[in-house]
């Protein structure tokens, strides 16, 4: 998923982007750090992600980057990455409910979010149709689509959902119309409605997701480290 550096990451662009340009040498140091991090691969990058991601940094864009390239930046900075803070964050939002059950829609191939939420005391259920990997004693695993007119959500107390792109809109039809509370951590860039519509800007998208139950939804900008800024939607109960 590509994200709009000017709406978000206006940090970055100021600082980070700028310094980056002012000679090869940066660049070279960002190479010198990639080398690194391949060898490490901290989030289980396939081969063909980690060539993509080398020759962004190689010949970055100044108004969009990818997710890759954020998680390498935060690396590169001695920070959490996305996963981990955002793992850290419903935790904290949690802290009182140790064992609670939760789904994870668009956990994504390998269901790291969900695996760093089980090492954490949750019940976790990840769902994606790319998934790679198999349940444990901790988490159960189902390689299919999320549908909000199909899905059952009977057996979680909570549903969440990191960057789930076109599922964003069906979790949360699923859950107003379950009374099942849960939070997003949205995309950058703007999803097709299930309207057919596809907004034209991210606050745009944001604005008809939370037009869907606005007595019900809250919408925030979450600060968790000095570059980005998250978009986080949740019902009011979560």
């Amino acid at each position: 998923v590509d994200i709009t550096l000017q709406m978000f990451y206006n940090y970055s662009e100021r600082n980070l982007y700028i310094y980056f340009r002012k000679g090869e040498f940066i660049m070279l140091n960002e190479l010198i750090r990639f080398e690194e991090y391949k060898a490490l691969n901290p989030c289980e990058l396939t081969p063909q992600q980690l060539v993509s991601l080398e020759k962004e940094i190689k010949d970055h864009k100044s108004d969009k980057t990818s997710d890759e390239y954020a998680d390498f930046l935060l690396w590169a900075n001695g920070l959490p990455l996305r996963q981990e803070r955002f793992a850290e964050y419903i935790a904290k939002r949690l802290k009182d409910k140790p064992n609670a059950k939760i789904l994870e829609v668009g956990c994504g191939r390998l269901g790291r979010l969900s695996k760093m939420l089980a090492k954490k005391g949750f019940l976790m259920t990840g769902i994606d149709p790319k998934l790679e990997v198999s349940g444990t004693d901790s988490i159960q695993f189902y390689k299919q689509k999320f549908d909000y007119k199909t899905a059952v959500l009977d057996d979680y107390d909570y549903v969440i959902g990191q960057e789930p792109c076109d599922a964003t809109e069906h979790i949360i039809r699923a859950c107003l119309k379950q009374n099942k509370p849960f939070i997003i951590s949205l995309c950058g860039t703007p999803h097709k409605l299930l309207s057919g519509k596809t907004p034209k800007t991210a606050y745009d998208w944001f604005d008809c997701l939370v037009d869907l139950a606005p007595d019900r939804l809250v919408l925030r900008l979450a600060k968790f480290d000095p570059f980005f800024v998250t978009p986080i939607l949740r019902s009011k109960k979560f």
